[in-house]
C-alpha cells in the first residue's frame, strides 16, 4: 500500500486522525471501503433521476398532518404548514451549505472524475471549526440505547465496543477519513467521492433523529433537526439530505417534512419553553419522522443501485445501503438477509437487481 501523499495533513484537522501503514479495520458490518481499482468514469449516477414507484401509502392513523381538524393532533403553531424556527439564528444550516459545497467540489452524482486538489478542498470544508467534522467525532445514534457515558467521553476502545451508538467516531469518521486522504492521492476518485457522499447523508439521517430526540431537553435542537434534513428551505424547495430525497420520491419528501412538523408540534404543545414532558407524543412524531426518512434513503439506494455501472455509484450504495439495516432487521429478517446480502458484493457485476429492489420495495414500501 502506498505511503499517503497527505499523511501530515491529515493529521491536523480536529487532532485526532492517524496515518496508518495498512488497511484500518472496517467501520461498519460491510466494509464499503474495500478495493481500491479506479470506478468507471463511463456515465454518471445522476444522469436521469426518476420518481421511484410510489405504490399505495395511506398516512398511519397517528400522523400529524399540518392543518386537520380529524388527525387527533390539537391546533399548533405549525397547522400552516411552515416550520418556525425557535431560534433567530440556527448554526445547523451552515453545515447544510458546507455539504453543498463539498457536493460541488467533488462533483457528487457526475461523470466529472474530481483531483487530488479537490479532495484537499473538500477536505478543509469538512474540517472548518465548528463545521461538519466537528459534529461527525461526537455524534451518536439515538436509536440505540445509550451507553454509560457520552460517545465523546470515550476512550478508542469504548467507542469500539459502543459502535452503533457511537456512529460517527466509530462507523462514519473511518469511512470518510480514508475516502479523503485515498482520494486527495488519485485513488479510485469517484468511488470515494461517492464513499463521503454516502457517508455525509448517513450523518445527516441520523443527526436528524439525534436532535427530533434531544429537542425534548433543549427546544433549539428541533431547529437542528429541521435544518439537518431541509436545509432551512420550505417544503417547495430542499437542499442538503431533503434535495436527494425530493427528487426521488416527492411523496417521500412531502411525509418527511410533515414529519419535521410533527415534532415541532409536539413541542409547541408541551412546555416549549422549558423541558418537555410528553415524551409519549415525542416518540410519535419522531417515528413519524423516520419513517419517512428511512423510506428516504431507501429510494436514494434504489435509484444509485439502477446506476451501479456508473462511477462509483456502487461503493455509495453499500455504504448508504448498510444505513438501513438496522430497520429492515427489525421489519424482516429474511428480507434483510437478501439486501445485505447483495449490497456485501464489492462490485457491482454479481448484483442480482431483482432481489435487491425486490427486498427493499418490500422493507421499505412507504414514507
Amino acid at each position: 500500500m502506498r505511503v499517503s501523499l497527505v499523511c501530515a495533513w491529515l493529521l491536523l484537522p480536529m487532532g485526532i486522525v492517524g496515518c496508518e501503514a495498512g488497511d484500518p479495520t472496517p467501520s461498519s458490518a460491510l466494509d464499503a471501503t474495500d478495493g481500491d481499482a479506479a470506478s468507471p468514469a463511463s456515465c454518471a449516477p445522476d444522469r436521469a433521476i426518476a420518481p421511484a414507484p410510489a405504490g399505495s401509502c395511506p398516512r398511519d392513523p397517528t400522523d400529524f398532518v399540518p392543518g386537520s381538524e380529524t388527525d387527533g393532533w390539537p391546533a399548533c403553531v405549525v397547522d400552516d404548514g411552515l416550520y418556525h424556527p425557535f431560534s433567530a439564528s440556527v448554526a445547523s444550516l451552515t453545515r447544510v451549505e458546507a455539504f453543498e459545497r463539498i457536493a460541488s467540489i467533488l462533483r457528487f452524482g457526475g461523470d466529472s472524475v474530481p483531483t487530488g486538489a479537490d479532495f484537499v478542498e473538500a477536505r478543509a470544508i469538512y474540517s472548518a471549526d465548528e463545521g461538519i467534522g466537528s459534529r461527525v467525532v461526537r455524534r451518536e445514534d439515538e436509536h440505540y440505547p445509550p451507553a454509560a457515558k457520552a460517545c465523546r467521553d470515550m476512550n478508542p476502545d469504548e467507542i469500539a465496543a459502543n459502535a452503533d451508538r457511537c456512529v460517527g467516531p466509530a462507523k462514519i469518521l473511518p469511512i470518510l477519513t480514508r475516502a479523503f486522504a485515498d482520494g486527495a492521492n488519485g485513488v479510485d476518485p469517484l468511488g470515494n467521492a461517492a464513499r463521503i457522499e454516502a457517508a455525509l447523508l448517513w450523518f445527516f439521517y441520523v443527526s436528524a433523529h439525534k436532535e427530533a430526540t434531544t429537542c425534548a431537553s433543549k427546544a433549539a435542537d428541533c431547529d437542528s433537526m429541521w435544518a439537518k434534513y431541509s436545509g432551512g428551505e420550505p417544503r417547495t424547495s430542499a437542499k442538503g439530505l431533503s434535495r436527494y430525497v425530493r427528487a426521488r420520491s416527492p411523496t417521500a419528501h412531502d411525509r418527511a417534512y410533515d414529519g419535521l412538523l410533527a415534532v415541532r408540534c409536539w413541542r409547541d404543545l408541551d412546555n416549549p419553553s422549558g423541558v418537555a414532558a410528553d415524551l409519549a407524543t415525542r416518540d410519535r412524531a419522531r417515528t413519524q419522522l423516520d419513517r419517512a426518512l428511512l423510506r428516504g434513503l431507501a429510494v436514494i439506494v434504489r435509484q444509485r443501485s439502477l446506476e451501479r455501472a456508473c462511477g462509483g455509484a456502487w461503493q455509495g450504495v453499500r455504504v448508504l445501503g448498510a444505513v438501513l439495516d438496522r430497520a429492515a432487521t427489525a421489519r424482516d429478517a429474511a428480507k434483510a438477509a437478501v439486501l445485505r446480502a447483495e449490497l456485501a458484493k464489492t462490485t457491482p457485476d454479481g448484483v442480482d437487481q431483482a432481489k435487491l429492489l425486490g427486498a427493499l420495495d418490500a422493507l421499505f414500501p412507504c414514507p
